[in-house]
């Protein structure tokens, strides 16, 4: 993980004009596979708007059909792009997780969070210290995932 870092720093560092608004880092335990990727304001507010419009459109429809109940969960709630595969940068740094066996997620039953998290949210805090050396936007954020979400524990800047 420490190369996986040390590789996208160098690479953002190389790319000093693109200013980081939301950087992720997730684990997939299943592919044991590890990956960051970064996003601009303007990619994200590209993806909000296309989101938004994707989910007024079913609100609209659920609504007109008297659906009021299933319509809410239609209802517009991020204003930031939180799903690494739609940002700008995806996956700029890909590694394969030797240290764990591919499947290890399913094998485990999930078990495997009680190992993976802890050091997850280890490694999001090293790398959010190390990420305040580049172009950061004033509303930056990292994530990294946890067993319920591709975006589950974030540090903001303050």
């Amino acid at each position: 993980m420490e190369n996986l870092i040390n590789k996208a720093i160098d690479k953002m560092k190389s790319n000093d004009a693109f200013k980081i608004y939301t950087a992720s880092i997730w684990t997939d335990p299943n592919a044991a596979a590890s990956s960051i990727s970064f996003d601009s304001e303007e990619n994200s507010i590209l993806k909000v708007k296309s989101s938004d419009e994707f989910l007024k459109k079913h609100y609209d429809r659920l609504i007109a059909k008297g659906e009021f109940e299933e319509a809410q969960s239609f209802l517009p709630e991020t204003r930031r792009n939180t799903n690494p595969a739609d940002f700008e940068l995806r996956d700029l740094v890909e590694i394969s997780n030797l240290s764990f066996p591919i499947n290890w997620e399913e094998e485990s039953d999930g078990a495997c969070w009680n190992e993976l998290e802890p050091l997850l949210l280890k490694i999001g805090e090293q790398t959010f210290h190390r990420l305040q050396e580049l172009n950061l936007h004033q509303e930056f954020k990292l994530a990294v995932n946890g067993p319920e979400d591709w975006y589950e524990h974030i540090w903001k800047k303050e």
